[in-house]
């Protein structure tokens, strides 16, 4: 652009700069498309329940599922399988707690103390009795026809030390009911203990 005066009689030229402003409208089109974009992908879909006009007869509530529970105390552990008195075939003595006590203590080395780990790197466990658990698992599934989309939750107590929860995990994980492990226990939930006390066990199962 050109035109403005010198102020001397003259006349000078003048340009105007407008890549600035191009690329301040690119910056600006690329924040508008990303942010529709982002939008419509992180938005829930919600169904609202709204009261109907017209009567229609309830659907039918859904079947009780057979649901696994496991509490890891300081004690051992407490199983049941809840749901299974509501079964096509029911099992209601598989509902009871179960109980399998810890068989004794083990200790294990921090470090690399060797067999002449002392002091406070030798560290005293509980040592719980996966075996049976495991076959407690495997009856389960046997007696009550149970696969591998069971649901299994496993809650630990507070004071119950991390490896025995992942230990447990492992195990629930190789409990099969067929001797060729095809058909094993797969994808284990880990909750709260306070969750199961609507589902057969009571505070005294969590000490």
């Amino acid at each position: 652009m050109g035109g403005g005066s010198s102020g001397k009689g003259g006349v000078a030229d003048a340009t105007l700069n407008v890549v600035p402003f191009i690329d301040l409208l690119a910056c600006v089109t690329c924040f508008l498309l990303i942010s529709a974009a982002w939008t419509q992908m992180s938005r829930i879909d919600v169904d609202q329940a709204l009261p109907k006009a017209t009567k229609t007869p309830p659907k039918e509530p859904p079947k009780p599922e057979a649901k696994i529970n496991i509490v890891i105390s300081q004690n051992g552990y407490s199983v049941n399988l809840w749901n299974a008195d509501k079964l096509a075939t029911p099992k209601p003595d598989l509902v009871a707690i179960k109980k399998i006590p810890v068989t004794g203590d083990f200790k294990l080395c921090r470090g690399s103390g060797g067999a002449s780990c002392t002091g406070p790197n030798l560290e005293t466990f509980k040592k719980y009795d996966r075996n049976k658990l495991r076959e407690t698992l495997e009856g389960y599934m046997r007696d009550a026809a149970l696969d591998d989309k069971t649901k299994v939750m496993v809650a630990a107590n507070d004071k119950v030390q991390y490896l025995h929860l992942i230990s447990t995990l492992d195990t629930v994980l190789t409990a099969c009911k067929d001797p060729e492990k095809k058909n094993c226990l797969k994808n284990p939930s880990v909750g709260d203990v306070n969750l199961l006390l609507a589902e057969g066990f009571q505070q005294g199962d969590f000490q």
